[in-house]
């Protein structure tokens, strides 16, 4: 159910080889294929397109996208797969409206090449854009949750006069932070799933999506350890607890 959180990680997207419509040239046509945001993707003109060939069939069921601009820019998004010789729609072309990382959705599909369409606005930089099947959490979460873009964590510097006088303040740095947990958990789902999402996240960022159907909200996140499931002491249920450090956003 998409209840249920969805985790993008590097265990389960997919590597190819990236073309461009055009690219800008203080930009990288492949920065959206690595998982650092500082490189990034610029087009010269709209409409552009950011394509990723697998080199075979690939299952895929997201677009998960971040340290992008398109809301600032006022971009429409359109995700589209090769299909049969022609380029077919994932999802409805959507205005963006704010620069959070985004997470689409959509039915599981197998081919070649998918890509990204922007047409509207002024161009995009674009630092992330990863294809696959997500994992799905076997539980979902709600209560105690403290939602992702809400849990800012601003580092601010104050200036004052020696009397005390207000002279401004700077914004330093923003990142969000908050807690993942799910409970009970059954012992097989984890000891199949969690393995791989701990590799992962020692060696990438990832996407988390904590409950797609109803809050828009999506992190790409860094843990600042490694999430270690414990036995409840109920039959074959485990928990765990997934801290993360988000990537900010105004």
């Amino acid at each position: 159910p998409l209840t249920h959180a969805r985790i993008a990680h590097s265990s389960n997207w997919i590597a190819g080889t990236v073309t461009a419509s055009t690219t800008h040239a203080d930009y990288f046509a492949d920065g959206p294929d690595n998982s650092m945001t500082f490189e990034k993707w610029q087009p010269t003109a709209l409409p552009a397109t950011w394509e990723l060939d697998f080199g075979g069939s690939n299952a895929v069921e997201y677009c998960a996208i971040a340290a992008h601009d398109m809301g600032t820019q006022f971009i429409s998004l359109q995700v589209q797969r090769y299909d049969s010789g022609s380029w077919t729609d994932m999802i409805p072309t959507t205005a963006i409206g704010n620069d959070m990382p985004i997470f689409c959705l959509f039915t599981e599909t197998s081919d070649t090449k998918y890509r990204i369409l922007v047409s509207n606005g002024s161009v995009p930089t674009i630092g992330v854009i990863r294809f696959g099947v997500a994992l799905q959490m076997e539980r979902p979460i709600y209560g105690g949750h403290s939602p992702l873009d809400m849990s800012r964590m601003t580092t601010m510097r104050a200036t004052r006069s020696e009397t005390g006088e207000f002279l401004g303040r700077t914004k330093l740095r923003t990142k969000f932070a908050t807690t993942f947990d799910w409970n009970n958990l059954t012992a097989a789902w984890v000891r199949t799933n969690w393995r791989p999402l701990q590799l992962a996240i020692e060696a990438k960022p990832f996407f988390i999506a904590w409950r797609p159907i109803t809050f828009s909200e999506v992190g790409y996140c860094q843990a600042p350890q490694v999430p270690i499931p414990t036995n409840t002491g109920t039959r074959n249920l485990m928990s765990v607890s997934l801290d993360v450090e988000a990537l900010g956003y105004d």
